[in-house]
């Protein structure tokens, strides 16, 4: 198997994060990357973000100090349930996903110019079921008792320099250039009737835009624009129930989406800032129909494999609300709320892919001494269960399972400034 070859260095940062595998909350995409954002519920697109502009409004890059290096990570916990039709209720196995962060940024001399570069987590997907039962209502006894697993890791880490400009005292550009890398595995009744994949990779590339204009002492508005991501998945391997090893295995059709933003802050009082951002992910063009192949199978006459995963996503409007406080000097609280419709359909609704979500409610803190900042954040996604009401088929096994999912996330980071 050929492995495809970019340099070398950015293979070994983007190696470091991986594998990463969260369950983000606005369909596969974070909320907000850091504690800042993730304690404003996600609306940053016009508040002054330091680092972890590299993430968010590249233009907001431009409010850094003259040098300020950002390590943290978000924790988070899934809490899944998994009803398939005729059968009982299977809770999702404990798992924690660590979410890191690292960034440094600067102003480059006394010029307009500021730069920085980091390594994040864009997001991704992670369940894990161990004996579901496979085929409840089957009439045969032995089928229908019949029990298996069902597991899924999907992480994307994304390796991103970034320049911002002021243009003026007034207008802010930025631009960020994004090197990724993308990696899946996932069992599907591994042991009866299924399959499992593993080691599926993909490096990927693509940018965001930012700019940035304060209206006047109280008010300024943002906007981003992110180009989608094609991740050709590779280099993986399938092996079948019956124990046939497939050792060119590749996944088509999965893209992570484009994206546009709109942000305002308004500075209410010299103490209270308050923000929202609207965004429009375009899950429709990027999750449609997504394809696993598999040939060269280490068993004589075996056939190789196509298997299609129909999941018709549907694009996702976000809405984030978020107010930070300044108590003293030293000391700021925030508090936010965010909205994304999942972009599941319920027709299509898997318990190995899903993205369910869709209330967050968040709060958080900085606190500063000398040219330290200590940020904490924590973020409650509200329960949602949906019903997969699609007609039962080989395209659409899961039909009348009904999911659940909830979830916690911890974030802490660090900041330096010099």
């Amino acid at each position: 198997m050929k492995k495809r070859v970019i340099p070398g260095l950015i293979v070994a940062t983007l190696m470091l994060f991986t594998p990463l595998t969260g369950w983000a909350t606005n369909g596969m995409n974070m909320i907000g990357t850091g504690a800042v954002s993730a304690g404003m519920g996600g609306a940053d697109v016009a508040v002054p973000a330091g680092c972890t502009a590299i993430a968010g409004n590249p233009a907001q890059l431009a409010t850094t100090c003259n040098r300020v290096i950002t390590v943290g990570s978000a924790l988070m916990f899934p809490d899944m349930e998994d009803q398939p039709a005729g059968g009982s209720n299977v809770d999702n196995e404990f798992q924690m996903f660590p979410v890191p962060f690292i960034g440094y940024a600067q102003r480059l001399g006394t010029s307009r110019w500021s730069a920085g570069i980091g390594v994040f987590a864009q997001g991704g997907m992670g369940v894990d079921f161990q004996n579901v039962e496979v085929m409840p209502t089957h009439p045969n006894p032995m089928m229908a008792g019949m029990k298996d697993d069902l597991m899924s890791e999907i992480g994307f880490v994304r390796l991103s320099p970034t320049v911002a400009y002021n243009v003026s005292d007034k207008l802010t550009m930025g631009a960020s250039l994004y090197a990724g890398y993308a990696s899946i595995k996932y069992d599907f009744f591994p042991n009866t009737i299924g399959h499992k994949v593993e080691d599926l990779s993909s490096f990927t590339f693509s940018g965001r835009f930012g700019i940035n204009y304060q209206i006047n002492d109280k008010w300024s508005v943002g906007a981003t624009y992110t180009s989608e991501s094609s991740i050709d998945f590779e280099d993986g391997e399938l092996t079948t129930a019956s124990g046939v090893k497939y050792d060119d295995v590749k996944m088509d059709g999965f893209t992570w989406p484009r994206q546009v933003e709109l942000g305002a802050a308004y500075r209410a009082t010299p103490k209270l800032l308050l923000a929202m951002d609207l965004s429009w992910i375009n899950w429709s063009s990027a999750i449609k129909t997504v394809t696993v192949t598999a040939s060269d199978p280490d068993v004589d006459g075996a056939s190789p494999l196509e298997i299609p995963f129909e999941m018709d996503w549907d694009d996702q409007y976000v809405v984030a609300i978020g107010a930070e406080y300044e108590v003293t000097e030293s000391f700021k609280v925030r508090a936010g709320y965010n909205y994304g419709n999942t972009p599941v359909t319920n027709v299509n609704l898997s318990p190995i892919f899903p993205a369910l979500v869709e209330h967050h409610a968040t709060m958080g803190f900085t606190y500063s001494w000398t040219n330290w900042d200590l940020d904490f954040a924590y973020e409650h996604a509200f329960t949602n269960t949906e019903t997969n009401d699609g007609a039962p088929g080989p395209s659409n096994p899961f039909s009348g399972s009904k999911v659940s999912h909830t979830m916690d996330t911890f974030n802490v980071q660090v900041s330096y400034r010099f």
